[in-house]
């Protein structure tokens, strides 16, 4: 029974460090948590290549872990739009200021499974009229469910609602959002993942479907980095990029 409970001692405090690392995902959630009074800042720098030009945003975030297993997040988007010759003038700005929390509410200690409940906010900070922003307070709900296997393979999927505004007949103001992430650790500080996520919005040329790829990279126990790369299908995007730098204290 004593042998029992250290092992189950030492399994937690694994936990519990684990919360404390950045997420490497972007379209699922991680049960990576900063912990109780520790802060997390960051930012997303990516592209999307479109057949009328390029988009770009530079998002800097910072998360607070309120408890060992809650905490919340804000992030503050710059986007700019290029489009190529022929296509108008290009414009930039502040986007959607974004803030949220997120809860572990369960995870199992010996068999790593995880319930992870989400909200963000988006603010009408970025112009409409330039196509920065919504022009109204949008809301994302959702719930991720994750697994670890052989401590190595992390596995998760995600179901959110996201209220969007009704800019353009295509459009429809709620959206069901499902995604699915698989991460496989390397070793200690190398980790590869891919992530898929579809919706029910119909677009002209169909649901759009849109699949990533990448690496993350964690040199210090503060430090990490990410680079993704992907593509949406039914949709004008040729492809995307991102890179993610985060730094724990």
């Amino acid at each position: 029974m004593m042998k029992k409970w250290m092992a189950g001692a030492v399994v937690l405090a694994v936990a519990g460090g684990a919360w404390a690392e950045p997420e490497r995902t972007l379209l699922t959630r991680e049960n990576k948590l900063p912990e109780k009074g520790q802060v997390e800042v960051g930012a997303l720098f990516g592209m999307q290549q479109f057949t009328t030009g390029k988009n770009y945003q530079e998002t800097a975030y910072v998360r607070y872990g309120l408890l060992g297993n809650l905490a919340v997040n804000a992030g503050v988007p710059l986007q700019q739009v290029r489009p190529d010759r022929g296509f108008g003038d290009g414009q930039s700005g502040l986007g959607d200021v974004t803030v949220g929390f997120e809860i572990v509410p369960y995870q199992d200690a010996f068999r790593f499974p995880y319930i992870l409940p989400h909200v963000d906010v988006g603010l009408p900070t970025g112009d409409k009229d330039k196509g920065m922003g919504s022009g109204d307070v949008s809301l994302r709900a959702g719930i991720t469910v994750g697994t670890t296997t052989f401590e190595v393979y992390h596995w998760a999927v995600d179901v959110s609602v996201r209220h969007l505004v009704d800019n353009d007949p295509f459009t429809k103001d709620d959206t069901v959002v499902f995604s699915g992430s698989f991460v496989w650790d390397l070793n200690d500080e190398f980790s590869l993942l891919t992530e898929i996520s579809g919706t029910d919005q119909e677009l002209p040329a169909g649901r759009p479907v849109t699949f990533e790829g990448g690496m993350s990279y964690k040199p210090t126990e503060n430090w990490m980095f990410g680079l993704y790369g992907g593509k949406t299908l039914h949709a004008s995007e040729d492809w995307n990029g991102t890179f993610k730098l985060s730094y724990s204290f």
